[in-house]
């Protein structure tokens, strides 16, 4: 898709269109149901809004911080994410960053608070939130050992493990981001774009 078509979808949208065009493109693996969770920032009061369009249909929109002009959203898939949470490796990693419970709402409870921690209070980034985006626990713990550096390759996140497996999935994100923003410019809603 060109950009001077999604330009000209921009130009011809209301506020509320270009949100729509903003949750397609942050998030459109999970809309399409190929990816667990995305995180995304919105104009503040966007998250109610991003709620309401999607309240019929599989996919949760969380806030996990709001600042005076800006939300940060966590979009996920519940039934995906409590699976995600059974994997023994992921809650070694989460019980390390002082996780002591694994259910999906007392996760999330955690981890808004030590986002909020670390965005309006300059706390610790909470490095969870990689595995919690469905980041391999490897590439997370080589991030946090190479403190951002010395990757092989950066995309969706910053892959230190395994490039291949890497690149396969960022093709199914491409693709989904693709027909997200295509269905979204066709006039269908975020329920609708939403498997």
């Amino acid at each position: 898709m060109s950009v001077e078509t999604m330009l000209s979808f921009l130009n011809s949208c209301d506020r509320e269109g270009r949100l729509g065009f903003q949750v397609a493109v942050q998030c459109a693996p999970v809309l399409k149901d190929v990816k667990i969770s995305n995180l995304m920032t919105a104009p503040r009061g966007g998250g109610q809004c991003i709620r309401e369009r999607l309240r019929q249909s599989r996919v949760i929109c969380r806030l996990l911080y709001h600042g005076e002009e800006k939300e940060v959203l966590f979009l996920f898939r519940y039934e995906r994410l409590e699976e995600h949470l059974k994997n023994g490796r992921v809650q070694s990693f989460l019980g390390n960053c002082g996780y002591e419970e694994y259910g999906v709402a007392a996760v999330l409870r955690r981890l808004q608070k030590r986002y909020q921690e670390y965005a309006g209070a300059g706390g610790d980034f909470p490095h969870e939130l990689g595995v919690l985006l469905e980041y391999p626990v490897e590439d997370v713990e080589g991030f946090i050992a190479n403190r951002g550096q010395n990757s092989l390759m950066a995309r969706y996140w910053k892959v230190y493990h395994n490039r291949q497996e890497a690149e396969r999935t960022f093709q199914v994100y491409d693709e989904a981001k693709e027909q997200a923003l295509r269905e979204i410019m066709r006039g269908f809603s975020l329920e609708e774009v939403a498997v």
